[in-house]
């Protein structure tokens, strides 16, 4: 399957929900986070991918320098526990720059991705980095977080378990009051979270006018059960605040540099890099 610099294949749930904004339409304003981009790209299935990638892995791997902008990157692993796609989200925030960095990167030159959905998100978490909690809320998050530690070394690259938890994608009902119902069950959903704090990286999902149209999370969790537990039995969930729900594994190594799966030559530019923006 060919995919061309403009096309961005999308599941048919999402695409109903993500219409096109009018020319002329003003741009809502962001909710307080941070704008950027969720790349999904699945493996073509009628291919052979690891012939395909280890020629490429060099040119690759000088893209990913060159757009190295990306704070969240995991692995889709599929039910057998292989390896089927990735999930990215960077802090890239106009359409063409993150256009340049997924269709200009060899390994889709190179026809190994047989999906690719380019979603805007609102990002306001990302283990605290971005956080847009309550206020009360906020602090119980920060003592978990720093309890929790989420220090991982970096792993060989070879290795493809990084560190194993659960993407959901929800979409709200589009003839519902979404709103309203976020207005009378916000205080149970609130407390249904600290129950089940374990999520790690949370954003809004955007149409193309920024107007919010759902959410997604990953959480800190390799229970399927209790994640399905933390999806079904929030107030938002029960009081038909969604029209679609996903769940699915993703295999996290890189977290803001907190999990990090990459070569060390790769993770020290990274961090030059890092370092060099905390500069004055």
């Amino acid at each position: 399957m060919t995919l061309s610099r403009r096309s961005i294949i999308a599941s048919a749930s999402i695409a109903a929900i993500l219409p096109c904004a009018p020319a002329m339409a003003e741009t809502a304003p962001l909710l307080g986070g941070k704008l950027m981009f969720m790349v999904r790209r699945t493996y073509a299935t009628d291919k052979d991918i690891a012939a395909l990638r280890t020629p490429q892995e060099p040119a690759h791997q000088k893209h990913l320098l060159k757009f190295g902008q990306s704070v969240v990157a995991s692995a889709i692993i599929d039910p057998s526990g292989k390896r089927v796609g990735s999930v990215s989200i960077s802090d890239i925030n106009t359409r063409a720059d993150i256009e340049h960095y997924v269709y200009d990167d060899p390994f889709t030159k190179a026809g190994i991705y047989g999906t690719i959905t380019i979603t805007p998100v609102d990002l306001y978490k990302i283990d605290g980095s971005y956080n847009r909690a309550p206020a009360w809320f906020a602090p119980e998050l920060q003592r978990r977080q720093q309890a929790a530690g989420y220090k991982v070394p970096v792993l060989p690259t070879a290795d493809v378990g990084a560190k194993t938890m659960f993407l959901v994608r929800r979409l709200y009902a589009t003839d519902r009051d979404v709103e309203d119902i976020r207005k009378k069950f916000d205080p149970e959903h609130n407390k249904h979270l600290l129950k089940y704090s374990s999520t790690v990286v949370s954003a809004a999902i955007l149409d193309d006018a920024n107007n919010r149209i759902g959410g997604i999370s990953i959480s800190d969790n390799d229970d399927r059960g209790a994640i399905d537990r933390y999806v079904n039995d929030d107030p938002f969930t029960k009081n038909g605040m969604f029209s679609t729900i996903e769940i699915e594994r993703v295999d996290l190594y890189k977290l803001d540099g907190s999990y990090n799966r990459s070569p060390e030559w790769f993770a020290a530019e990274m961090k030059r890099r890092q370092d060099a923006k905390k500069k004055p």
